[in-house]
């Protein structure tokens, strides 16, 4: 009977085969969307979704933004006090202030001021475990020899007790929350960090202090907040749903806080770290993650938004919004639903009426299944011929004895087979001919786009391509660069006396006594223009520029190019040095116009000579 059946599908149209089972399939798929219309009470579902969501996560930002604002509060009457000399860091005194502000913000682990004139700091901080009653006084000044003095704080907020001292002298001007508050001359934040002490994340809000007389810079005034003791509590008590979650992560990944009673941490003492979302035993909290990281190009650029998200097949009910202040706080709020908390009972009554459909649609899948392996088998098996000839992997094709359609397709498969390997194989050798071609071609551009012919250095095109790829990399890097300009004296005499071949000859020698005392693969010897020269270093500091240039100036005294028309009767050079931190807000313009200005003092000081530039661009780090 099956072989009737086969041989009667075999004599008919490809379109009729395919046409009776789809009519079939559709018939049953209608049917079952009409059996299925009673699942609209899921739209009731979404929007209830949707107004928790937006009522949760306004909730949080509330939590968030007074969370946030309580330490420059604190910051700014410790700031007045201070301006006032109603807390005197000097002497230590005015900390029974500070000691009340750690009994009415129990979420704060440190709160401090630090003055500019004597470096003395003075401070409030928990210890231990976190509670309202311990607390201890941190004085650090003249007085102390710039040593930790931790006192015991008595029930009115005043020294009593010496408990220790520090081992190391401490000077908070070169703190890095210090000089960010300094640098920045306005309230900032710093990174999230983890508090030395309960080892838990922390964040730190400085806000720099200056006199109302005269505007003078006075010190920093700054208060370290717990944020487990704030967020975690918080987001812990919200009623999400039976599984929902909410947590906090950084544009970075790392995770801040979270309802969930997991640790956000990692690792033991002071190999102790904060987790990224995606390391987190949560799967709720790696499914959201993963799929705003998907979404978005990264999670610097997600946006305050809803999104419906599947996580195992089941489908999840996302918010994100993003949090940001004025003082540089940027966080990423996320609060995630499972859909199954409302739409359990709605899938248990679609269950049962999918089971009850499926013996309906019995009949019309055996049939479909049926037609799909007569028509599929065949045409997997040119698939899989095809998938083998892309791999280079060529074989002969089996011409299938069929009348229909499918009979022609795997007869012409087969010709285009045998004319595609011949294509291919001829293709293959021209292109491996012109490949061969275009790289030889290719390296002889490459060295004359970045060599100057005469001296066999770098020319001024390349020249200008590698300052600004290494003014960019050590702006990132925070280190020194140093541009040396290196002007042959009295040249257009050599050239009047000698002649231009003996003035490019001249040239060539000078260029090869610099390249001589270049000895780092990243310092580049550049022809800047005419008889001037330009050596970039890299991650070097103006000392090692100077004796650089000494050592050029004495080789060339060793070498001796006679040069008649100059006072020293031999080749000199006359050199400009400058050193720069390069910093986004420049670009190497300056640093070359400083080096100019350097390389001019030197020809006006008699030449053969280096000069420094007097006025650079940033400071000098040796």
């Amino acid at each position: 009977m099956v072989s009737r059946l086969t041989q009667f599908l075999n004599r008919l149209p490809l379109k009729t085969v395919l046409t009776i089972p789809f009519v079939i399939q559709v018939v049953g798929a209608v049917g079952v969307v009409g059996y299925l219309s009673f699942k609209n009470g899921q739209a009731a579902v979404n929007d209830l979704a949707f107004q928790l969501r937006s009522e949760l996560t306004g909730r949080i930002l509330q939590q968030i933004q007074a969370t946030v604002e309580h330490p420059y509060v604190i910051n700014q009457i410790n700031a007045n006090s201070l301006i006032q000399g109603d807390i005197d860091v000097s002497t230590g005194r005015g900390e029974y202030q500070l000691w009340q502000q750690a009994q009415v913000f129990p979420s704060t682990n440190l709160i401090y001021c630090a003055t500019e004139e004597d470096g003395a700091f003075l401070g409030v901080g928990r210890f231990g475990e976190i509670n309202g009653d311990n607390l201890q006084i941190q004085v650090a000044n003249q007085t102390t020899d710039r040593y930790f003095h931790y006192y015991d704080a008595d029930s009115s907020g005043n020294r009593s007790f010496l408990r220790s001292k520090g081992n190391d002298q401490y000077d908070p001007r070169v703190r890095p929350w210090y000089k960010a508050a300094q640098l920045k001359q306005t309230a900032t934040w710093s990174d999230v960090y983890l508090d030395f002490d309960t080892l838990r994340p922390t964040i730190t809000a400085n806000t720099p202090v200056y006199s109302s007389l005269d505007g003078r810079f006075l010190g920093v005034c700054s208060t370290d907040i717990i944020l487990s003791k704030e967020l975690n509590d918080f987001l812990g008590g919200l009623e999400i749903s039976q599984s929902g979650i909410a947590f906090i992560i950084e544009p970075s990944g790392l995770l801040l806080a979270t309802s969930t009673k997991e640790t956000i941490t990692s690792g033991k003492g002071k190999n102790t770290q904060l987790i990224s979302a995606n390391e987190s035993s949560n799967a709720l909290i790696q499914g959201a993650t993963q799929f705003l990281k998907t979404t978005y190009e990264s999670l610097d650029s997600v946006e305050s938004a809803q999104h419906n998200f599947f996580l195992d097949g089941k489908r999840q009910f996302l918010q994100v919004v993003r949090f940001k202040d004025q003082r540089g706080l940027d966080w990423i709020v996320v609060l995630v639903v499972p859909e199954n908390d409302f739409m359990e009972r709605i899938h248990y009554n679609t269950q049962i009426t999918f089971l009850l459909c499926i013996a309906a649609l019995f009949v019309t899948i055996f049939i479909g299944l049926f037609i799909t392996q007569w028509l599929t088998k065949p045409l997997l098996q040119l698939s899989a011929t095809a998938k083998d000839i892309a791999k280079g992997e060529w074989q002969e094709v089996t011409e299938l004895k069929r009348s229909d359609a499918i009979g022609d397709l795997s007869r012409s498969f087969s010709t285009m087979t045998h004319q595609l390997k011949e294509s291919f194989t001829t293709l293959e050798k021209r292109v491996e001919e012109r490949t061969l071609e275009i790289i030889q071609l290719n390296q002889e551009l490459r060295g004359l786009a970045n060599i100057d012919g005469l001296t066999q250095t770098a020319n001024r095109r390349y020249f200008d391509h590698y300052l600004d790829q290494e003014w960019h990399r050590h702006a990132r890097e925070r280190q020194p660069l140093t541009l040396m300009l290196c002007d042959v004296d009295h040249f257009k005499g050599y050239n009047d006396t000698y002649g231009h071949l003996a003035g490019d000859r001249c040239l060539q020698q000078v260029a090869k006594v610099l390249t001589q005392n270049i000895r780092r693969p990243t310092d580049l010897v550049a022809r800047y223009g005419g008889e001037e020269f330009a050596i970039v270093l890299s991650g070097t500091n103006t000392h090692r520029g100077i004796d650089l240039a000494q050592k050029i100036s004495q080789t060339l005294r060793e070498v001796q190019i006679t040069h008649s028309a100059s006072e020293k009767k031999h080749v000199t050079v006359s050199i400009g040095i400058a050193t720069v931190i390069p910093n986004s807000q420049s670009d190497p313009h300056v640093l070359v116009a400083s080096t100019d200005q350097a390389l001019y003092a030197a020809k006006a000081e008699g030449r053969d000579c280096y000069c420094v530039a007097s006025d650079p661009i940033s400071n000098e780090s040796d």
